[in-house]
């Protein structure tokens, strides 16, 4: 596993757990660098998800909304709630990570933790995002 896949799968656990129990963000991150024991790269790595999507919830979702079909935001799962904005994150923030790299990696994290249809959902949504986002409107 690279040490991206791992810093997106512990943000996904992390954001998991705060929606899921409430924790303490920093109490729920420290519990995961001694279970997981990421290289300082995945850590600071999982730290920059955290805090972007931490600092920009509201844009996040409100992209996810958008793009949604057939389900509101609230009725997702928490785990694909989770893998959703660690995605969108990447593809609205993060110009060090093609979009279609942000895209292949939730879909993997989805379908190692849910199955073939959560793929399935995560690529759909993540790919509406990227081509209103990343392509031209004529196109």
């Amino acid at each position: 596993m690279t040490q991206r896949r791992l810093a997106r799968e512990s943000a996904v656990e992390i954001l998991y757990r705060l929606e899921l129990v409430g924790d303490e963000p920093e109490t729920t991150i420290q519990e995961i660098l001694v279970r997981r024991n990421p290289s300082e790269e995945a850590e600071t790595y999982m730290r920059r998800l955290i805090t972007t999507i931490e600092n920009n919830r509201a844009e996040i979702d409100d992209t996810l909304r958008r793009h949604l079909r057939r389900w509101r935001l609230e009725r997702l799962t928490y785990l694909d709630r989770a893998i959703l904005r660690v995605g969108c994150a990447e593809i609205l923030y993060f110009s060090d990570v093609p979009p279609k790299v942000a895209i292949n990696e939730a879909v993997e994290i989805a379908k190692k933790f849910g199955d073939d249809q959560a793929g399935k959902f995560v690529n759909g949504v993540l790919d509406s995002i990227y081509k209103e986002k990343c392509l031209p409107a004529n196109q």
